[in-house]
């Protein structure tokens, strides 16, 4: 019966079905934000791009050795006629470099560019050593 009024058959209506199942309780995606982290003689400087989070939706923490950012950008419910903006959780997790100061880390938001400054222990240049070669 179900053939004669939906000519796809019932497998497909299953399988479409199901397929809508899931998008619609599927969990939230973790969207992984662009950065770059550049070096200074005395700090690094990293910067996240994160639009439309505003600091009361964002957390920059220390895990251990990662400095970890997360937040939410949350979709407002109104009647849209087109939608290309993604939304969802925010996640990433840096391994801080091993000259790396844990205090003193400042985080600033600016035009949708968070900047985290991590400042860096000063350590004298180690001479270089040389190894003697040995004849075989």
């Amino acid at each position: 019966m179900l053939e004669k009024l939906w000519p796809f058959g019932r497998n497909r209506v299953r399988k479409a079905f199901e397929e809508a199942l899931e998008k619609a309780f599927k969990d939230v995606e973790v969207l992984e934000p662009l950065s770059e982290l550049s070096e200074h003689e005395d700090h690094y400087l990293l910067r996240v791009e994160v639009p439309g989070l505003g600091p009361e939706n964002l957390e920059v923490r220390l895990e251990g050795d990662q400095l970890v950012i997360e937040g939410e950008k949350r979709e407002e419910k109104r009647t849209k006629h087109l939608s290309e903006i993604v939304y969802g959780r925010v996640y990433r997790a840096y391994p801080l470099p091993k000259d790396a100061k844990k205090e003193g880390i400042t985080a600033r938001l600016a035009k949708g560019v968070l900047e985290v400054k991590i400042p860096r222990e000063k350590h004298p240049p180690e001479p270089p050593v040389r190894i003697p070669v040995e004849e075989a």
